[in-house]
């Protein structure tokens, strides 16, 4: 009996307690319109008049080097993760928004650039492109001329051979295996078998700014400035009321 009491004391007392903060609510009603209106009329005309911001995409394929006949002998031109490190290194001072791998891909690498138009973020993307395809270049250059230097030197031993300079018994298969390694050289450094760093379609840009967000910056500070204002409310309501206290 005293148990159910105590429940439904309780139970009038917090209804009680609702009441008066409801009360406190609509009292000051027009206090938290006004505080929730500051604060989000000041985030409308952060939102309208800060510089925008546009976007640019690019997806790269790294080059590979096929250096054996059946296929099982390849490596790419540069490791896509070292090569995600190493241009974000690069561009540290001036770093694009974002380097990374296309997920459940391999040798593929999304490079995004924001700028202030989408002319000027296409530009600075061409120009990471064009200097990651210009070193990657640069490999495969090396890469051939390393082969054309061991072509020549295998040509040099079959001329010898051919011109009679060394005569011993087995030149003839020698000969024979000194063309087909010469013949595979050439075929390591064929177009067939080197791909080179390309762009795969265009560098993509959109129409309208990616930043700033201005619907999500609107909605926050309207939430932010209703939630401070109730709490404001609250927080003056409670120090009158200590103040009525003291001096009852």
């Amino acid at each position: 009996m005293q148990k159910n009491q105590q429940n439904t004391q309780r139970y009038e007392e917090e209804e009680i307690d609702l009441k008066e903060l409801f009360k406190t609510l609509m009292k000051n009603k027009m206090k938290i319109a006004l505080i929730t209106s500051i604060i989000t009329i000041g985030a409308v005309l952060y939102a309208y008049t800060a510089p925008k911001r546009y976007e640019a995409k690019a997806v790269v394929s790294v080059g590979s080097i096929k250096y054996s006949n059946n296929g099982n002998g390849n490596f790419t031109l540069e490791n896509p993760n070292n090569l995600v490190k190493r241009l974000q290194i690069k561009y540290i001072e001036n770093s694009p928004k974002n380097i990374s791998l296309v997920r459940n891909t391999e040798g593929l690498v999304e490079i995004v650039v924001n700028s202030s138009s989408n002319k000027e973020a296409k530009k600075r993307l061409d120009e990471i492109v064009t200097a990651l395809q210009e070193d990657h270049k640069k490999i495969i250059n090396d890469y051939r001329a390393l082969i054309v230097a061991n072509i020549e030197n295998l040509k040099s031993q079959k001329k010898e051979l051919e011109d009679g300079k060394i005569k011993f018994e087995g030149s003839k298969q020698i000969e024979y295996e000194l063309l087909s390694k010469i013949n595979d050289l050439n075929l390591q450094i064929s177009p067939l078998n080197i791909n080179e760093t390309k762009l795969l379609g265009n560098i993509t840009t959109n129409n309208y700014s990616i930043q700033p967000k201005k619907k999500l910056i609107v909605t926050v500070a309207f939430v932010t400035g209703l939630i401070l204002s109730i709490f404001f409310v609250f927080f003056m309501e409670f120090i009158n009321s200590n103040r009525k206290e003291v001096k009852e």
